[in-house]
């Protein structure tokens, strides 16, 4: 069984989506690493979309997502459209596609056009502009606060940039893992903006920047950000530990 909703934009292009879809295994150019998901760049007409092929579930997730939690590729279809709505650029959603048996959920993908970029945030390091990156990305962070918007997996690389008239346009990508609010706390802020610069002299950057546009006491968001890197510290090297521990089980 095949559940698919497209952009009323893109509805001339049903047949060619449900076609690469079909033939998703045989386009060669991936994007990223393909450890959990597969991103491949294909060609649309004259132009060129991404398509996000999610990782199989397992079992109870196949029922889940079909039953009582939308997908990964639908939340990302409409976490998309939110998005722009609010005025936060992604690329644009076209599409999203789930394939399921009597089960639930067997594959499903997410659509979305191309976006060419000069680097993701994961690169920000490199860059002879690094600075005023930094400074331009926690005013983008910001504003994404003040609409609302909490991204749960606000890693370096889910930021697309491109420099642009002298500055800097950013995309949000791989948008399933995301809430919506009136307003965020302060301590939500600070957790979202605590996953993604961790260098030296670039997050005091950060966070004076962050603090200058805020208007939040610069001495709390070095507190709180702290506290939260702490915390994913640990939480890594708890995980780490753990698999060490089940290594030396199953030797």
């Amino acid at each position: 069984m095949r559940k698919y909703i497209l952009n009323k934009k893109y509805l001339n292009c049903k047949d060619e989506l449900l076609a690469i879809i079909l033939n998703f295994g045989n386009f060669n150019e991936i994007l990223g690493n393909p450890e959990r998901n597969v991103i491949k760049k294909i060609p649309l007409q004259s132009d060129f979309i991404t398509v996000k092929s999610f990782k199989k579930p397992h079992f109870i997730n196949k029922f889940v997502y079909k039953y009582f939690r939308k997908s990964k590729a639908r939340r990302s279809f409409e976490h998309g459209q939110k998005l722009l709505e609010l005025d936060i650029l992604n690329p644009e959603p076209l599409a999203y596609i789930e394939n399921s048996d009597f089960i639930g959920i067997t594959s499903s993908y997410y659509i979305s056009k191309y976006v060419p970029y000069d680097f993701t945030l994961r690169e920000l390091y490199e860059q002879p502009d690094s600075h005023e990156c930094v400074k331009a990305f926690a005013r983008f962070s910001y504003y994404v606060h003040t609409k609302g918007v909490y991204i749960k997996d606000n890693t370096p690389g889910n930021t697309l940039i491109i420099r642009k008239d002298g500055g800097y346009e950013m995309y949000l990508v791989d948008l399933n893992r995301m809430e919506f609010h009136e307003e965020l706390s302060f301590d939500i802020k600070m957790k979202s903006l605590s996953n993604n610069i961790k260098e030296q002299p670039y997050l005091d950057l950060l966070m004076k920047e962050y603090a200058k546009i805020s208007g939040y006491p610069l001495n709390e968001i070095k507190s709180k950000i702290n506290f939260y890197q702490s915390e994913f510290n640990r939480k890594i090297e708890s995980k780490a530990k753990f698999k060490r521990f089940l290594k030396k089980i199953f030797k």
